[in-house]
């Protein structure tokens, strides 16, 4: 299941980097929390969605390949 691996990593890069920034915007960390955990999800989902779509496709990714090598 490589969209479950997609999804895990789209939502670690994003969670952190939302819930950092509001919590620079002074927020409470529950409303940081909960908001961080809701946009991370909604962000890695479109990501993974786009991927998959881009696999059914057939086009290639051009960053994925130098990174595999």
């Amino acid at each position: 299941m490589p969209w479950f691996r997609w999804l895990v990593s789209a939502f670690a890069i994003a969670f952190p980097v939302l819930f950092a920034a509001y919590l620079l915007r002074g927020q409470s960390m529950s409303h940081a929390l909960s908001e961080s955990l809701a946009w991370g999800a909604i962000s890695a989902w479109v990501f993974v969605m786009g991927k998959i779509n881009n696999v059914r496709r057939g086009r290639r990714c051009a960053a994925c390949e130098t990174l595999a090598e």
